[in-house]
């Protein structure tokens, strides 16, 4: 790991994350809550990351200062191989902590001057870079290394986009490592979790099945997911029976938990590029039944219907 000179002394922090933030400005917590997403999001992203390398390495980012002014946070990489390393080089954990420090700032200059993305070709050059950069640790014994997945990529640049969105006008960020030029986050990216599926999607195949549901926990107030069984399998389901739902929720239909619900569903399953399948999505269209557990009483009007069973 790189040594570091902060304030006279020498740390090994291997990189750090600066806020330059508007001086007299309202709202200063969104610097702080920026800071600490952002130090999450790395922490996610560099298990996104060394999964390339092997999915036992467990990453670990330690605190090794805080500066004032700008807002500095210094951090080091720490690393963690379960059950052993016996696979690699005696000093390969300093060369996949570097690996994740390149890897890292690979993603933020990927997202320079870039607004959004819309279709899964446009990571592509991410994806070969990071997996160029496992390649050139060379710290196995046997050269198996993995490319990231898109979708662990989109998810890592979508939650640093987000971390980021506190900062106001005037703000920057900055990621600087001890070696190479500082690297200046683009505030102005932006994408939406919710739209990262349909970026990695190529299909989407939909089928209607009548089935029978066992209610975990039901959605009493909104338009939420409701929590279900069907089988050994946890699924959420989308209520669509518009007229059922207002019955429901103005209590004219009682369900509590352990309680099946028979459905039409319509499953929307969505498929990438490889024919690999991303998501599955059930929306109960229509409503046919209620089947109270064994020993469910009928519900006074008064009584509380929200615990689980």
């Amino acid at each position: 790991m790189n040594r570091q000179e902060i304030d006279g002394e020498t740390t090994q922090a291997d990189f750090c994350i600066e806020i330059d933030y508007k001086k007299e400005s309202e709202n200063p917590s969104r610097v702080f809550r920026s800071m600490c997403e952002l130090i999450d999001s790395f922490q996610e992203v560099d298990r996104n990351l060394v999964s390339s390398i092997d999915v036992n390495i467990e990453p670990i980012l330690l605190l090794e200062d805080i500066e004032v002014g700008s807002i500095k946070v210094w951090l080091r990489n720490i690393l963690k191989l379960i059950p052993d390393d016996a696979a690699y080089n005696l000093d390969w954990k300093p060369i996949v902590g570097q690996y994740l420090v390149k890897a890292k700032r690979a993603m933020i200059n990927f997202l320079d001057k870039k607004t959004t993305i819309s279709n899964v070709s446009e990571i592509k050059p991410l994806e070969d870079e990071v997996y160029e950069l496992a390649e050139k640790t060379e710290v196995r014994w046997l050269p198996a290394y993995t490319p990231v997945p898109p979708r662990k990529l989109l998810e890592g640049i979508q939650k640093i986009s987000q971390s980021l969105s506190h900062l106001s006008e005037g703000d920057k960020a900055k990621y600087i490592t001890p070696d190479e030029p500082e690297a200046e986050f683009n505030l102005t990216f932006n994408i939406a979790p919710e739209s990262i599926e349909d970026i990695l999607a190529k299909e989407t195949l939909t089928s209607e099945s009548e089935i029978i549901l066992k209610v975990k926990k039901p959605d009493y107030l909104g338009e939420s997911m409701w929590d279900m069984r069907h089988g050994t399998s946890i699924i959420l389901v989308r209520i669509l029976d518009k007229d059922w739902l207002d019955k429901f929720q103005n209590r004219r239909v009682y369900v509590r938990p352990g309680d099946s619900i028979r459905a039409k569903v319509q499953i929307d399953n969505k498929y990438d590029i490889d024919g690999e399948l991303i998501s599955t999505h059930y929306n109960a269209i229509t409503i046919l039944e209620v089947i109270p557990a064994p020993n469910h009483e009928q519900p006074t009007l008064f009584e509380d219907t929200t615990n689980d069973s």
